[in-house]
């Protein structure tokens, strides 16, 4: 009955139910894990100090207890601990159960979450919240078995220790998974290849004997002088793929080395970490064969800039920022020696989208402005759908795809969990907790800063060795933390996104992930298994998500939505900036950019340059220009607003999200401080918000806005199912005009104000527009009939259901574009049934592209999640119809008739986008 102990019970909590008063903890005791005999979830015990005397104890206030307590049951029995020990206080517990003295049937409230002792301080409110139990019934032993039985094997099969996990979880098991170990493809052995010895000998030192199958093919190929991609999964030896090839060519071309110092191979990468990371491994390689290799970056001291500046190395590890500085400015001493450059390779390929990925467009377009001859180009990247496309887009040229078709990794458990008895944090931990006691080393993937900082701090108050890793943080303590985990010293790693990337953190036994795309889960657990041990995948789902509730019920799609990456070389505020960058250096003529004429020329209206004769373009005003370029930066476009706390510059936000967050009287949040916005300015180009710092950090702040779109150019038309739909550029006009205040603990509005003025920003971007069909008639009068409105009419209706159509179309698309919901926003217009889906980033990102080109898809996802949204709501719930990012605090909204008009969608009902006639409907986001 009782198991051995493998972690300190920390019994810091105080414990309070509808039922009983509060008990503090008076010591901190090893006990052992026990389990509720009723249901089989883990007991909470501890020994306490009552605060308060009891009725039906004879312990006085101050007296010594235990308190066993089950979550699942809602139940909790207090022994006194003056007379009774552990073994005791169990036996009466499950006697009580066993007679029905504890009433585990109880339907009063349910009990309040646990709380740490320092429950009154803000951050303290913020963790109870993961502990908070919901009524939800308890999965069977034969349920999972079933599941089991269809991912692949039978609960005989299975592992002692992950089908404990599977049978005790207090969580929804959604799908299991086995996926059978693989192995790689082999290739060349390494004396068999035309490298130096000593690159040969340190190679079989590292353990790498035998070549990959795809890495053999690329030494071929990029080894011949082709542009290509490799893909393959992490720690799959892309590195190694393309490395290995452009040493031997720098080998054959060496004398090109003496005769044109320079630079002569580049290698982008996406992040200094990862360049950093990277860089030793490929130096000691470099240095086995006789060539050199150097690192530059904002990081990098002058002494060390004037080394490489002296005595530039073969090859240089850098990324895009740094490239887009230098290839800018007159002064820079970096530029003349990129002219010798003959090969590029972007490591990371498939993180260059959106804008960023247009800027990298431009990036290689300006650094073929400085070449003496054609560079040749590789792109890296993880399993994406679309990789070659997606390569040829940023590169502008053809390549050749070069594929792991299968890598070597150990048997792998997947598991996707849904929060129906707790919020996704508690179900984490839990999880956590579980894998901690069987010995999984476990790598845990939040998707923010807060979440990952959050988990941290809860799996330390429940006693799990744990710490963060996430970008922000030192570079010392990031290197310290990745040592104790790659070392085994430390058992759990909490992480952001950081760890996606190659960054080596060693052997691991488990990944649980917050919900992404299959793409980079594929990534995150890529990082388990490699030394050929059997491994758990978990996925966990959201509450209160509509993609969660979506493979809650269809988990099956999960495996097929593998991301594609997308870039808008059209975007016409990333050209601008980039184009203004290009004409200063001198080199550039109108045949370099054939498809941007147009901006080109506006900027010979704006008095920026002068197109010549030949094509080539001059600048006119170079301060200007200069100044614009320096104001720009390539990872978040739009115009800058400067945050000012009196007369210091604390930091800046782009438009349009700085009108948002930072309209007079807003709340916000900035290096863990709370600050309030005392005063806006903008103009044209430029803005500013000077702030105080703020006391109460327990409220916030949610702008109340509105979008208004204007077709400037229909670029396509297509039709898809029965509707004709169109994208095109659009002028957006963002109007805020007021905010709620919120109490964030206990959650409670505090209040709504208006601006005065609104806050008006203008901008362009790319998107898509579709006409909805109408609610039927009989959808509307149901409506009518329950809703208690007053003066509610159709209209009213109509309106929320094309406001709740447009909100679960985007947010729908996460999985099917490969990015954010925050790179798409959305507008209704009214009751005219005209729904726009845009960009949310000035110019365009293509991520509304990649979405109208799969809408049909989407749509049946809508139905999907309407359709099986258990909420009875006249207006959805946050499972379905609400959105985090509406404008219009979710209203009007009406489920149902969003329903009606997505089914009349699939069903090819015919309907046209009236291109003038949505003007003057109230537009709703």
């Amino acid at each position: 009955m009782c198991e051995k102990p493998s972690q300190p019970h920390l019994t810091v909590w105080l414990c309070r139910s509808p039922k009983f008063d509060k008990t503090q903890p008076i010591d901190v005791t090893a006990l052992p894990v026990l389990h509720c005999p009723k249901c089989g979830t883990t007991l909470d015990i501890r020994r306490t100090k009552l605060l308060v005397p009891r009725d039906y104890l004879e312990t006085p206030k101050g007296g010594n207890v235990w308190s066993v307590s089950c979550r699942t049951c809602a139940v909790e029995l207090l022994v006194d601990a003056s007379t009774k020990d552990l073994f005791d206080a169990y036996d009466a517990y499950s006697k009580a159960l066993d007679s029905g003295a504890l009433d585990s049937r109880y339907d009063g409230p349910a009990p309040a979450p646990l709380e740490p002792l320092d429950a009154a301080s803000p951050d303290s409110r913020t963790i109870d919240r993961w502990a908070r139990p919901k009524s939800a019934v308890r999965q069977t032993k034969e349920e999972i078995e079933k599941l089991i039985r269809l991912g692949g094997l039978t609960t005989e099969e299975v592992p002692f220790s992950v089908l404990s996990l599977l049978n005790e979880s207090e969580e929804r098991l959604v799908h299991y998974r086995h996926l059978p170990p693989t192995d790689a493809l082999y290739g060349s052995k390494l004396p068999d290849l035309k490298l130096p010895t000593k690159l040969k000998e340190h190679l079989i030192s590292k353990g790498v004997e035998q070549l990959y199958a795809f890495q053999n093919e690329a030494f071929d190929r990029i080894g011949a002088g082709h542009n290509a991609v490799v893909v393959a999964p992490t720690a799959q030896g892309k590195t190694e793929a393309f490395i290995l090839p452009l040493i031997r060519n720098l080998l054959i071309t060496i004398q090109d080395s003496f005769r044109s110092p320079g630079i002569r191979a580049l290698l982008i990468y996406p992040t200094k970490a990862l360049a950093r990371d990277q860089f030793e491994k490929i130096k000691q390689m470099c240095k086995a064969s006789g060539l050199t290799a150097a690192l530059f970056d904002g990081d990098v001291s002058q002494s060390q800039r004037r080394r490489i500046y002296e005595r530039p190395p073969d090859l240089l590890l850098t990324n895009p920022d740094v490239l887009h500085y230098h290839l800018g400015w007159e002064g820079s001493q970096l530029v003349p020696l990129l002219s010798t450059v003959r090969h590029v390779v972007i490591d990371e390929i498939h993180l260059y989208t959106g804008s960023l990925g247009a800027n990298v467009y431009y990036i290689l377009k300006r650094l073929g402005l400085e070449t003496d001859e054609p560079f040749q180009m590789i792109g890296a990247s993880a399993t994406i759908a679309n990789p070659r496309e997606h390569t040829e887009q940023l590169f502008d040229s053809s390549v050749e795809l070069i594929e792991s078709q299968t890598a070597k990794r150990g048997p792998i458990h997947f598991m996707m969990y849904y929060p129906e008895r707790s919020s996704k944090y508690s179900m984490i931990v839990n999880l956590v907790r579980r894998l901690n006691e069987q010995g999984f080393r476990t790598l845990v993937f939040g998707n923010t800063h807060s979440e990952a900082e959050l988990l941290n701090r809860i799996l330390g108050r429940i006693g799990v060795s744990s710490k963060v890793h996430r970008g922000g943080l030192s570079k010392s303590y990031r290197s310290k933390v990745e040592e104790e985990f790659k070392s085994g010293r430390l058992p759990v790693l909490v992480s952001t996104p950081t760890l996606e990337l190659g960054i080596d953190i060693g052997h691991l036994d488990c990944v649980v992930s917050m919900i992404v795309s299959v793409t980079r889960l594929t990534q995150r657990i890529g990082r388990a298994g490699r030394k050929g041990q059997e491994s758990v995948a978990i996925l966990a789902l959201r509450d209160n998500d509509p993609i969660s509730t979506f493979y809650r019920f269809q988990p099956e799609k999960y495996f097929t939505d593998i991301d594609s990456a997308y870039v808008e070389p059209g975007n016409e505020i990333v050209a601008r900036y980039q184009l203004i960058a290009a004409a200063m250096s001198g080199k550039m003529n109108t045949a370099d950019f054939p498809y941007q004429l147009k901006v080109i020329k506006n900027l010979q209206e704006e008095g920026l340059v002068q197109i010549l004769d030949d094509g080539q373009v001059r600048v006119v005003d170079m301060d200007r220009a200069r100044k614009e370029w320096r104001g720009y930066n390539i990872r978040g476009i739009g115009d800058t607003v400067e945050i000012r706390l009196g007369n210091k510059l604390i930091g800046d936000r782009s438009m349009p999200m700085a009108a948002q967050e930072l309209h007079p009287g807003a709340l916000y949040l900035h290096g863990g401080e709370t600050y309030m916005s005392v005063q806006y300015d903008y103009r044209q180009g430029f803005g500013r918000a000077k702030v105080v710092k703020n006391p109460d950090s327990n409220e916030h702040t949610r702008p109340m806005y509105y979008s208004s779109p204007r077709i400037v150019e229909v670029l396509e038309r297509h039709k898809i199912l029965g509707m004709k739909t169109i994208y095109c550029t659009l002028e957006m006009t963002q109007v805020v005009h007021g905010y709620t205040k919120v109490q964030t603990y206990p959650r409670q509005v505090l209040g709504q104000f208006d601006l005065s003025p609104d806050l008006v920003y203008k901008y362009l971007t790319r998107g898509f527009a579709f006409a909805a069909p109408s609610p039927s008639k009989s959808t509307i009068d149901e409506g009518l009939e329950i809703i208690e409105r007053q003066n509610a009419d159709p209209a009213w209706l109509v309106g929320g259901a094309f406001h709740a159509l447009e909100h679960v179309v985007i947010e729908s698309s996460g999985m099917l574009t490969g990015g954010s919901t925050r790179e798409i926003g959305g507008v209704s217009m009214g009751d005219s049934g005209i729904i726009f889906v845009h960009d949310g980033s000035p110019g365009g990102s293509g991520a509304s592209r990649l979405l109208y080109k799969r809408l049909d898809e989407a749509f049946r996802r809508v139905e999907a999640i309407l359709a099986n949204c258990e909420c009875e709501a006249i207006d959805g719930c946050p499972l379905c119809t609400y959105s985090y990012q509406c404008g219009n605090n979710n209203s009007p909204l009406f489920k149902n008739g969003a329903l009606d008009s997505v089914r009349q969608i699939l069903e090819r009902s015919e309907t046209d986008v009236d291109t003038e006639g949505y003007i003057g409907y109230q537009p709703m986001v």
